[in-house]
């Protein structure tokens, strides 16, 4: 069948055959079909199609934020090392002594401990958390916080334990909370 142009009207005149379907089509509108039932004029209104801009999601783990932040405060010129050493202080002595007495290079140093211990805290997390104490042991709701306060494991045996050791712990540490439930209550902050 034969492109057709419209007039300056948008109009058109078309030979079809009932049953035939005709397509319409124009670049920034989506392709409409229109199957000819009668041979009665028809109006034919074209969508226009909606273009969005490119959106770009990147996830930055708190590991990446927090070394941003930190080189944040080398950009600045804050401080030249986190670990300033003697030799620093004799190489280039006001720089080494700013980086050993000023306030912001302390400040970096009390940001990177912090950052340190919360990167601690949030890898043991991923393995010794509510949801797997809670299936372990069957606790109640109000019980599962003073547990986990009283019997989080340290960061060195939480890197060398298996799976098998973590539930192991918790098991033990709930058989002890159980018989000394009383001396080990924690006290909620308000």
């Amino acid at each position: 069948m034969p492109d057709v142009q419209t007039d300056e009207l948008g109009s058109f005149h078309i030979e079809v055959a009932l049953g035939d379907t005709l397509l319409f089509k124009k670049s920034d509108y989506s392709p409409q079909y229109i199957v000819v039932q009668t041979y009665v004029s028809q109006s034919v209104y074209m969508q226009p199609v909606i273009q969005l801009n490119q959106v770009t999601i990147k996830d930055v783990s708190k590991k990446q934020e927090i070394n941003d932040a930190l080189n944040d405060y080398k950009k600045k010129g804050q401080f030249y090392s986190l670990n300033p050493s003697v030799g620093s202080v004799l190489t280039s002595p006001i720089s080494g002594l700013y980086d050993l007495f000023g306030k912001a290079p302390a400040q970096a140093r009390k940001f990177r401990q912090y950052t340190q211990q919360e990167l601690e805290r949030i890898e043991i997390n991923k393995r010794y958390n509510k949801p797997l104490v809670k299936q372990i042991t069957k606790m109640p709701d109000e019980d599962l916080d003073s547990f986990m306060l009283s019997f989080t494991p340290n960061i060195e045996d939480i890197r060398v334990w298996s799976d098998y050791d973590i539930i192991d712990y918790i098991k033990r540490s709930y058989a002890y909370f159980v018989k000394n439930k009383e001396s080990l209550k924690v006290e909620k902050l308000y």
